[in-house]
């Protein structure tokens, strides 16, 4: 259905005036003639008015990352640009550390060391174990062989602490991919300063491609998650793609701001991160009272529109707000109901209470 922007009154109303064949300044008399006049009817209808609405968005990677360190430091190394494409564990970036390394390095030899010794100890516990089950060696030398071994096992958890913390402490100066994809942007060089949490590289991962779009809160009605979606791409002559609503917000992004709806493009229709795309989302709006577009008047050319309904054969006064053209209709708002009769043809010299004939 065809439906045309609102329109004020006072640009319908010559088209209005014409059809009831009233002049500017002519006021209705305070008599009826005593005849009745021919008229023809039609009923007001209630309608829906469906309309479809272009929401902007732009194409991302459904698998993708946003990468940070979680602690603060100098950029030393970032070995990929925008463009590159990366392996799960490839190293992205690193800050600058040099204690880091030589400290796990020296946690790792201390560990090995204590292995060693620990293992040497366990020997020597069992061997001492069974020269004092054939009585030759003295409870004090199996209590003693006993602490160092389990004074070695002490030093050995407290290393393999150690070699953990000095670990993570380097494991945290670098950055390496989650996943095989692509680097979308690089936010720092080496050489500057990154505080920790601030992102420094982003990453599109391949697979399925997705889009973001914000929807007003009158559409949000007609979305739900799983309904088909058909995008359009404005910049590639009006190429479109098809795709699925995957998640919607059930809140918007503040008071008066949009409501967040992911579509997920379906497989075999990827395409390049950051493309701008229209959703044609269709809508039904609220229904409306419409009436024919002749039935409505300006009686003296007060700029106040009516229609006119037949109630017990006499015509009776309606004032009405009009809204949009749809088609040979007009949507109002007045005192009206669905099914009921007005006049839209035989007006001229219409007035209110005059009798009217309703012809066939």
């Amino acid at each position: 259905m065809r439906v045309l922007p609102i329109l004020i009154f006072l640009g319908l109303s010559a088209g209005f005036l014409t059809a009831c064949g009233e002049s500017a300044g002519q006021s209705e008399p305070a008599s009826h003639p005593a005849t009745a006049k021919p008229v023809r009817v039609a009923p007001v209808t209630r309608t829906d008015t469906l309309r479809q609405y272009a929401l902007t968005g732009v194409t991302r990677a459904a698998n993708r990352a946003t990468l940070a360190f979680q602690v603060s430091g100098n950029l030393s190394k970032r070995p990929v640009n925008i463009g590159d494409r990366v392996e799960p564990g490839q190293l992205i970036a690193e800050l600058s550390n040099p204690e880091a390394g030589p400290q796990a390095d020296a946690a790792r030899a201390r560990l090995s060391e204590l292995n060693t010794r620990l293992a040497q100890a366990e020997r020597d516990l069992t061997r001492v174990e069974n020269l004092f089950e054939q009585e030759a060696a003295t409870r004090q030398e199996l209590e003693s062989a006993r602490a160092s071994r389990d004074a070695l096992q002490a030093s050995r958890d407290n290393a393999r602490a150690q070699l953990s913390r000095s670990t993570r402490t380097l494991d945290e100066t670098r950055i390496k991919s989650p996943v095989e994809g692509t680097v979308d942007r690089v936010l720092f060089e080496p050489g500057e300063f990154v505080p920790a949490g601030q992102p420094v590289v982003s990453l599109s991962g391949g697979g399925l491609t997705e889009v973001e779009i914000g929807v007003p809160e009158n559409l949000i009605d007609s979305v739900e998650v799983g309904q088909p979606a058909t995008l359009r791409l404005p910049l590639f002559e009006g190429r479109t793609v098809s795709g699925r609503v995957s998640e919607f917000a059930s809140a918007s992004t503040g008071a008066g701001q949009l409501f967040p709806v992911v579509i997920t493009l379906d497989a075999g229709q990827s395409l390049r991160a950051g493309l701008t795309v229209e959703w044609l989302l269709d809508a039904t709006q609220p229904q409306r009272l419409t009436v024919p577009v002749t039935a409505v008047v300006s009686p003296g050319g007060s700029g106040q529109p009516r229609v006119y309904r037949v109630v017990d054969g006499r015509a009776t006064a309606v004032p009405v707000k009009l809204g949009a053209i749809m088609d040979e209709n007009v949507i109002v708002e007045g005192e009206l109901e669905a099914g009921q009769s007005i006049i839209v043809a035989g007006l001229n010299n219409i007035t209110d209470g005059r009798p009217v004939e309703v012809l066939p």
